[in-house]
């Protein structure tokens, strides 16, 4: 069944949200709705296996987004620590 002409009564607080948000974006209300129940659709039709990467590293695994980096082994942890501490004695010393 094709929807030749569909219409829905949103509420006023809806059709705030979307006004708004479509503003920031730049684009029409009604082009947001459309962006936005084609993103919900294909997320339907496509779920997201927890064994698939995108290109951007990131997946979704056990109901949780994860995204993959490179190795962090270079970092010094302690380091990173310290240096957080001393900048902290110099914040509370300027006070």
């Amino acid at each position: 069944m094709a929807f030749q002409d569909f219409s829905m009564q949103l509420s006023p607080e809806l059709q705030e949200a979307i006004a708004q948000i479509a503003k920031r974006q730049g684009i029409s209300p009604e082009e947001f709705i459309v962006q936005t129940l084609t993103e919900k659709i294909g997320s339907l039709r496509w779920p997201v296996s927890t064994s698939s990467t995108s290109q951007t590293g990131l997946k979704e695994k056990e109901g949780i987004l994860v995204f993959e980096t490179e190795s962090l082994d270079r970092i010094d942890f302690n380091a990173l620590i310290a240096q957080s501490r001393e900048e902290r004695v110099w914040e509370q010393m300027g006070r």
